[in-house]
């Protein structure tokens, strides 16, 4: 199986002008499938977690086509989260 880049980057600018909105319903949904992980985020700042979902996202997208800057990128953001 191999990944439509363009097609992805085509989707994520038609979600950029609705993205606190996206963010914010990928929460909701997020705690109706698995309701289970809510009490993880009690303490979360969730104004900030919804920009730091989408910061994310960005460096994603904007990185597909760099495999190795984006491996690079992810490992360093899962080197910094806090368990």
């Amino acid at each position: 199986m191999s990944l439509n880049v363009e097609l992805l980057e085509q989707s994520f600018e038609k979600i950029k002008p609705r993205s606190d909105e996206f963010a914010a319903s990928f929460y909701d949904n997020l705690f109706a499938a698995h309701p289970e992980v809510k009490p993880l985020f009690a303490e979360t700042n969730m104004a900030k977690q919804r920009k730091l979902l989408l910061a994310s996202l960005v460096l994603v997208v904007d990185n597909l086509r760099k495999p190795t800057v984006l491996e690079n990128a992810l490992k360093n953001l899962g080197a910094r989260l806090d368990y």
